[in-house]
């Protein structure tokens, strides 16, 4: 009875193994220079994507792979002994298309679109997700001697999975990176 254990559990172990998606790290795409600013009178969330290791992510979009980035912020009034409340929210959307036979990738947000050439992509992409800024709410909707909470998500899911794989294989995560939050803290 212990073998047939052993080699049902060396079997699943092989079984997991073939069908797991290779994933980055949770620190090799993540999120710098986060913080509050006044942007032309609005609460404004600012932050950098930053790319520690491109060797993943460069290798899913040379075989064609196609990503979404988003950033979920909401901003909330802290109290004490009550839930926070919610005040505002905004959502920062960019979509990574690789191409491989001009081997170049299309990276496109509500600024536009915008192609790169392979062997450029991690320094463009750096530059380009830069000092990234969420409008929230207007500053005069803030109190001064408050405490307030911006809470962050952050996720890289792969969105050309097809029904026919993703379906089966419900228990694989597709996701590049897993929705990650950031939650920062301030006083006004």
């Amino acid at each position: 009875m212990p073998k047939y254990r052993i080699l049902i559990t060396v079997g699943f172990v092989f079984a997991l193994s073939l069908f797991s998606v290779p994933s980055l790290r949770a620190d090799s795409i993540s999120l710098t220079d986060l913080g509050v600013d006044n942007a032309e009178g609005q609460v404004s969330v600012g932050f950098s994507i930053v790319v520690n290791d491109m060797a993943p992510l460069l290798d899913a979009l040379q075989n064609g792979g196609q990503f979404q980035v988003r950033c979920a912020a909401k901003l909330y009034q802290r109290r004490i002994g009550f839930w926070d409340t919610f005040l505002a929210e905004a959502e920062y959307v960019s979509d990574l298309v690789g191409k491989p036979i001009a081997r170049e990738c299309m990276v496109t947000d509500q600024r536009g679109g915008h192609t790169f050439d392979f062997s450029d992509l991690p320094h463009e992409l750096d530059r380009f997700w830069s000092r990234l800024s969420l409008p929230m709410i207007d500053w005069e909707s803030v109190e001064r001697g408050k405490a307030y909470r911006v809470v962050l998500k952050f996720s890289v899911t792969r969105t050309n999975v097809p029904g026919w794989v993703s379906k089966p294989l419900f228990f694989v995560s597709w996701d590049l990176v897993p929705e990650v939050s950031y939650v920062l803290d301030f006083d006004f």
